[in-house]
């Protein structure tokens, strides 16, 4: 039985509530504001998957919790792919520009335009996120596929296994655990109903001796 951590069961849960809804899981981090919550976007562009992280969300000690972040959804997407608890659909695919902002378009080559009010730079040695004001808002990691290997997966069409969402209405509990708390509960019923009947019991004898 896989331990899930707190962390993927919110990635799992969205990605359930959101099937049949949004077309990708880029659409669907952003939809469910999971990157955007944590201050954290990327970009796949030229090559490279650039990880974006929100200066006053994150300094140069903490920058590696980001990135952890980042790294445990890879891993997270690559375990479901792998277990088959979702299926990937590789001929239909989407292009979400930002992952982890509601609205990205292109403004011009190589600029992409975020939430209508901010700008995105992407040309080499010159990558930056600036805010309406013109000020860096996003510091950010460009890293080949070859160091983060993301492929297009996030946006590729995806379907959700049964058993996936069978998992998410268990609350993430076996099988046979449910089967053991609902056998567990069934049992102390009725032991309180045994001993209530012994207790009502008692207390009829008692006023019986009295009358």
């Amino acid at each position: 039985m896989t331990e899930w951590k707190e962390s993927e069961k919110e990635i799992i849960r969205a990605i359930v509530k959101y099937d049949g809804k949004e077309k990708t899981l880029a659409k669907v981090l952003n939809e469910s504001k999971l990157l955007e919550n944590r201050g954290l976007a990327i970009v796949q562009y030229g090559g490279e998957n650039i990880i974006f992280l929100r200066n006053d969300m994150y300094d140069a000690p903490d920058n590696s919790r980001g990135l952890a972040y980042i790294a445990e959804l890879m891993s997270l997407t690559d375990t479901l792919i792998k277990r088959k608890l979702i299926v990937m659909v590789p001929f239909c695919t989407d292009n979400t520009l930002v992952i982890g902002a509601e609205d990205s378009k292109w403004l011009a080559p190589e600029i992409i335009s975020v939430n209508r009010v901010e700008k995105i730079c992407v040309v080499e040695r010159h990558i930056d996120w600036i805010d309406a004001n013109g000020r860096q808002k996003y510091m950010h990691y460009a890293l080949s596929e070859q160091e983060l290997p993301m492929g297009r997966v996030f946006n590729m069409a995806f379907a959700v296994s049964r058993e996936l969402r069978e998992l998410v209405k268990r609350n993430f509990k076996s099988e046979d655990e449910v089967r053991f708390r609902k056998q567990q509960r069934l049992t102390w019923i009725s032991i309180g109903v045994t001993a209530f009947i012994g207790i009502l019991g008692l207390i009829i004898a008692v006023i019986g001796i009295f009358r």
